[in-house]
């Protein structure tokens, strides 16, 4: 059986603990009070997450929502590396209990482990490698429904902002119908997918213009809007002042 949680994803998790642990063998039952958990799992056993019954394999990663109650069944003492993180309020985002993480496994768990010593005397560094790892893991889980529609649309909008995009196009593009595309964004984020792509274009004219001294055409050409007449119709429109004038206020 598998399992979701509502996870905060707004910022860098604060590592309390990274470290090897070893339980077993017998049945261990426990709780973490205020804490998420991450472990990496290189062996096979059967554990009861939160009510949840859940099949580990090699090469798994376990998610755990704080003072969820855990309780395993070993046959044998065993090792995997943990860590134990609060993660700063926000948007919520749906995680799943158990993640095959595949070739990936190796990789992850000597990065995550190689972090335990930065807990200490580096925390900004250990926050950064554990959010890395479990941003990793969360992509390795297999998205389905609007989620994976969502997304891989999302994406590809990136990728297609400095030109003309044709919804139409991206979704053909993910393999989906316009339809399909159109229902499934407007359900999952609240809006079309004009009205994204508009907000996209608005986000980074707007990054480039406050940051950066690249003249007022180069901007409208990284933004897929070249022609300067309908860029600064498009900026008086979204921002409520032309972007040069715009910018001045800015700085």
């Amino acid at each position: 059986m598998s399992a979701t949680w509502n996870m905060p994803w707004s910022g860098p998790p604060q590592p309390a603990a990274i470290a090897l642990g070893t339980h077993g063998p017998g049945r261990l039952a426990y709780r973490l009070h205020g804490l998420w958990q991450l472990h990496l799992y290189p062996y096979a056993t059967s554990a009861l997450i939160d009510g949840v019954r859940l099949d580990i394999r090699p090469g798994c990663a376990g998610i755990t929502p704080p003072d969820a109650e855990m309780r395993y069944d070993l046959a044998q003492a065993c090792s995997h590396v943990y860590a134990h993180v609060t993660l700063p309020p926000g948007p919520l985002r749906a995680v799943p209990a158990l993640v095959d993480l595949g070739p990936a496994y190796a990789d992850l768990e000597q990065r995550l482990l190689s972090a335990s010593a930065w807990v200490e005397r580096d925390p900004p560094r250990a926050a950064a490698r554990v959010w890395d790892v479990l941003a990793s893991v969360l992509a390795a889980a297999p998205a389905t429904g609007s989620h994976d529609v969502v997304t891989r649309a999302r994406d590809r909008i990136e990728a297609l902002l400095p030109g003309a995009i044709s919804i139409a196009q991206v979704a053909a593009d993910i393999g989906c119908s316009h339809a399909h595309l159109a229902r499934e964004f407007r359900a999952r984020m609240g809006c079309s997918v004009v009205a994204h792509v508009r907000q996209r274009r608005i986000t980074r004219a707007a990054h480039l213009l406050r940051v950066s001294s690249l003249p007022i055409a180069e901007i409208a050409r990284q933004i897929g809007v070249p022609d300067l007449h309908a860029f600064n119709k498009f900026m008086r429109r979204e921002l409520g002042a032309a972007p040069r004038r715009w910018r001045e206020t800015q700085r």
